[in-house]
C-alpha cells in the first residue's frame, strides 16, 4: 500500500486561480490544503460561517530557466511586474499565443512551457508532502466547455513530461454539478454558470440513473463565451486611465502595478458600493486616484456588451436543451461558479431569469470539489455530445478556392451508426499517388466588441493587444495537422476522376473512425481506421 495520503487528487487550472483538491477515502468527502507561501485564501460567508477555500493564483516568475516561484510566492516576494512574471496562462495557452520571453540568463521561455512549470511545481509540492504518489495516483484536470483538443493535447503532453501514469480530463461545468453539495436525484436538470477569469461557460445537464453504474449526468446544452475576467480588469483598465488624462503609452511603465490595482478596485466593489484608490508608481510618479462607484463598473461593463453577451450564451445553451425536451422551467436549479459570478449585477442577471433556483455558495471550489468525486465514485461515465462542428477542408476547381464541407455538427449524439457520412474523393491532378482528409474543429464564432485583450511584453508591462477588436475571432483548427495524408492510390490517379469512397462514423470514445475503399480496384483500404478523437 502506498504511504502517500491520498490516490486521487484534482486540479482546476484556472486563467486567474488554481484549486487543488484531493480525495479523503475514509471520510468519503474533498480535502483542500492550504500550502505554506504558495496558496491565499478566498473568504466568503455561507449560512453565517465564514468559509476560507486555499487557492494558488496562477502566476509563475523565473529567476532563470531552473528557477521558479509560483502563486503566493510570486505576491510575496513583490515578483508580479517583474520581467519574467508570467500570469493569465491558461487564457494565452488556449489562443494558442507563441510569445517566446528572454530570461536572465539569456533563456527564452514561453506561455506552453510556463503553464507547464507551474503545474509542475504544484505536483511537487503534493508530492513532497506525501500527499499524493504520482507513479500510482491519478490526477483529474477539468476543461473549459469551450476548449479545443490542442489545449487538452497540451495538458496530456504535460502529465507525460510530468511522469503522471494516471491522468483524466472532465468537462468543468459537468464536474461543477457533483461539487456543490445539492442532492442528486434522477431526472434533475441543473444550470451551470461558470464565469471565471477567462471565459463563461453555460451548460444544462440532467442527472440519470444508469444501470449498475449509479448516478450519472447527460449534459443537454452547452454553450461558451471567450470573456471573462480579465476582460472586464481590461476595460475598467481602459477607463480608469482616461479619468486620469492618460492613455495607455503614457502608463505603460506602471502599467503592471496599475492592472493589480484595478483587480482590487473591481474586488472591492463586488462587497461595497463604492472604493476609493490611489496607486502610485514610485519609479516614474505616475499615479491613479479617485472613486470607483459600482454603479459605474456596471454602466462600464453594460457599454462593453458584457450583459448582452451573458444573456445570449445562456439562451444558446437552453436552446441547445430545448432541442432535447428540455424546458427553461424544468430547470431545477442555477449554480453559479467562478469569480467572476461573484459581481453583484451579473448574479442579479441570473436571478432574473432564474429566481429563487440561483445558488452561489461554491463559487471557488465546486469544481475542484466534483471532479474529486467523478474520480471517486460511480458517476464517471458523463454521457455527453460532440461539441463543436467539424468539418473537411476541400479545394474548389471552380473557385480556386478552399471551402469547409460540413462532417460533423455539434450536438451529435454519438456513437453513431457506420456511414453518418459518405463522401467521395477525385485526384486533384494526374499521376496523384497520396491522398488525405484534412479534419477542422470549428467553434461557434464569437464577436469581440471593443475588447482589446491585455498582454504583458517583455519588460513586464501591460499593453492592449487591438488585432482582433471588434473582429471575429479565428475559430478554425486543423486536426490531423501532422498526419493528413494516409491513402495511397495505387496505380496513381487520373486528374478529375473519383477514386475513393470514404465513410465516416463516431466511436463511444468520440474517435472520428474512416472506412476508405479504392473505387478503382473496389480494395477496401481502411476499415473503422481512427482519425481524430473529438471533443
Amino acid at each position: 500500500m502506498s504511504s502517500s495520503r491520498y490516490q486521487k487528487m484534482a486540479i482546476d487550472f484556472g486563467t486567474s486561480n488554481t484549486i487543488v483538491a484531493f480525495w479523503n477515502e475514509e471520510k468519503h468527502d474533498v480535502d483542500l490544503y492550504a500550502i505554506e507561501d504558495v496558496t491565499l485564501p478566498f473568504t466568503f460567508e455561507h449560512e453565517g460561517r465564514n468559509i476560507e477555500i486555499p487557492y494558488i493564483p496562477s502566476m509563475i516568475c523565473y529567476r532563470d530557466k531552473d528557477t521558479n516561484f509560483i502563486g503566493a510566492q510570486v505576491i510575496d516576494k513583490m515578483l508580479e511586474n517583474s520581467k519574467g512574471s508570467f500570469r493569465w496562462l491558461k487564457a494565452y495557452i488556449q489562443s494558442r499565443r507563441k510569445i517566446n520571453y528572454p530570461l536572465s540568463d539569456g533563456t527564452t521561455v514561453d506561455y506552453f512551457t510556463a503553464g507547464r512549470d507551474f503545474i509542475e511545481k504544484i505536483l511537487s509540492f503534493a508530492a513532497d508532502a506525501a500527499l499524493i504518489d504520482l507513479a500510482s495516483g491519478e490526477v483529474v484536470f477539468t476543461v473549459p466547455v469551450e476548449s479545443f483538443e490542442y489545449y487538452t493535447d497540451w495538458l496530456s503532453s504535460t502529465c507525460i513530461d510530468l511522469g503522471i501514469k494516471r491522468y483524466r480530463f472532465l468537462d468543468e461545468s459537468s464536474a461543477c454539478v457533483f461539487g456543490y453539495e445539492t442532492q442528486l436525484q434522477k431526472g434533475d436538470i441543473y444550470l451551470i454558470f461558470d464565469f471565471g477569469g477567462g471565459t463563461l461557460d453555460v451548460s444544462v445537464i440532467q442527472i440519470e440513473e444508469q444501470v449498475d453504474r449509479g448516478i450519472g449526468c447527460r449534459v443537454m446544452g452547452k454553450a461558451g463565451c471567450r470573456i471573462g475576467g480579465r476582460t472586464i480588469d481590461g476595460w475598467l483598465y481602459g477607463d480608469i486611465l482616461k479619468r486620469a488624462s492618460m492613455n495607455v503609452l503614457d502608463a505603460r511603465e506602471a502599467s503592471a502595478l496599475f492592472m493589480r490595482g484595478v483587480e482590487e478596485i473591481k474586488e472591492n466593489l463586488t462587497s461595497n458600493d463604492e472604493y476609493t484608490y490611489e496607486i502610485t508608481h514610485e519609479l516614474s510618479g505616475l499615479r491613479l486616484k479617485g472613486k470607483y462607484k459600482r454603479s459605474e463598473l456596471e454602466d462600464l461593463l453594460e457599454h462593453n456588451g458584457l450583459y448582452h453577451n451573458i444573456q445570449e450564451t445562456i439562451e444558446r445553451a437552453l436552446k441547445h436543451a430545448y432541442e432535447k425536451g428540455i424546458e427553461k422551467s424544468s430547470i431545477k436549479e442555477a449554480l453559479l461558479v467562478g469569480g467572476s459570478s461573484q459581481i453583484p449585477s451579473i448574479r442579479r442577471q441570473v436571478r432574473t431569469m432564474f429566481g429563487a433556483r440561483t445558488k452561489y455558495f461554491r463559487p471557488y471550489d465546486a469544481v475542484a470539489r466534483g471532479a474529486c468525486r467523478f474520480l471517486s465514485s460511480d458517476i464517471e461515465d458523463l454521457y455527453d455530445h460532440i461539441q463543436h462542428d467539424y468539418a473537411i477542408k476541400s479545394y474548389n476547381r471552380k473557385t480556386g478556392t478552399h471551402e469547409f464541407l460540413p462532417l460533423i455538427p455539434r450536438g451529435t449524439q454519438f456513437p453513431t451508426e457506420t456511414g453518418l457520412k459518405k463522401m467521395t474523393m477525385k485526384a486533384t491532378r494526374d499521376g496523384q499517388r497520396f491522398f488525405g482528409i484534412d479534419i477542422f474543429e470549428i467553434a461557434e464564432k464569437v464577436s469581440n466588441k471593443c475588447v482589446g485583450e491585455i498582454v504583458y511584453d517583455m519588460n513586464g508591462c501591460a499593453v492592449f493587444d487591438d488585432n482582433h477588436k471588434g473582429s471575429v475571432e479565428s475559430n478554425e483548427f486543423w486536426m490531423n495537422e501532422n498526419s493528413p495524408t494516409f491513402i495511397e492510390a495505387s496505380p496513381p490517379g487520373e486528374k478529375g476522376i473519383k477514386r475513393f469512397s470514404v465513410s465516416f462514423r463516431v466511436d463511444p470514445n468520440k474517435a472520428l473512425r474512416v472506412t476508405v475503399r479504392d473505387i478503382f480496384s473496389q480494395k477496401l483500404l481502411y476499415e473503422d481506421y481512427p482519425v481524430v478523437r473529438l471533443k
